[in-house]
């Protein structure tokens, strides 16, 4: 009869018990790392939703810039363009805002592909949106007095139009915007879209940053396994 005890089966320096504990993983730390991995498809997914419809407002907006007279004659109304420094200005800002969208579309793709440069293409995303942001804003105070009095020329051909329709009287007609009251309210609709187009970005800083995502996309770089800790 064999008297050996069932260690002395085991490997030199180490029992079965000590080789199931070695092996044994608690469960709670094991869905904590699974919910820390799962960030890539969350975040890079919703990276890859917020890129394609940025990308179709920018090109929307930069068809409505240079064509906006086009879709005003459509409609039977005849309304001034937009003053040059607008019209340029705004198509300068669309094309840039186009080129950081494919970027933005590209890094969350490779996220989600585990590809390491993704996080770098959405680093430097989240430093040209951000200083686009305060580009805008720049923009917009500096032209807010011609942006203004398009708008006003806007309503009055607007008023015009309407005028000359049947049954119309001067009650049915839009009243012409206050200058310092439609300067105000520029400078707040400039301060709340600047401050929601901040917010992606600001997460994506934070996100991208954090010590455990780091460590992931270093992994991935050697095609090794997401880090336990």
């Amino acid at each position: 009869m064999d008297e050996r005890t069932p260690d002395s089966h085991a490997p030199d320096g180490m029992s079965p018990s000590s080789d199931r504990e070695a092996r044994w993983v608690d469960p709670a730390e094991d869905d904590r790392i699974a919910r820390r991995a799962r960030w890539r498809i969350v975040f890079g997914t919703l990276s890859l939703v917020v890129g394609v419809l940025g990308f179709c407002v920018q090109g929307s907006g930069s068809v409505m810039v240079a064509f906006g007279d086009v879709f005003w004659k459509m409609g039977g109304l005849e309304v001034p363009p937009p003053p040059p420094v607008v019209t340029w200005g705004r198509m300068l800002q669309f094309a840039v805002l186009a080129v950081l969208g494919v970027m933005l579309i590209v890094g969350s793709a490779m996220i989600l592909r585990k590809n390491p440069k993704g996080r770098s293409v959405l680093l430097a995303w989240v430093v040209g949106r951000l200083v686009m942001v305060v580009v805008s804003i720049a923009f917009a105070v500096v032209t807010i007095k011609p942006q203004v009095d398009w708008q006003i020329e806007i309503v009055s051909a607007i008023r015009e139009g309407r005028r000359q329709q049947p049954n119309v009287t001067p009650e049915n007609l839009s009243p012409i915007p206050d200058r310092a009251a439609a300067e105000a309210q520029a400078i707040r609709t400039v301060a709340i879209f600047s401050l929601f187009f901040a917010t992606w970005p600001f997460v994506m800083a934070i996100v991208l940053t954090r010590p455990h995502v780091k460590e992931e996309v270093e992994s991935w770089r050697s095609g090794g396994a997401t880090p336990v800790a």
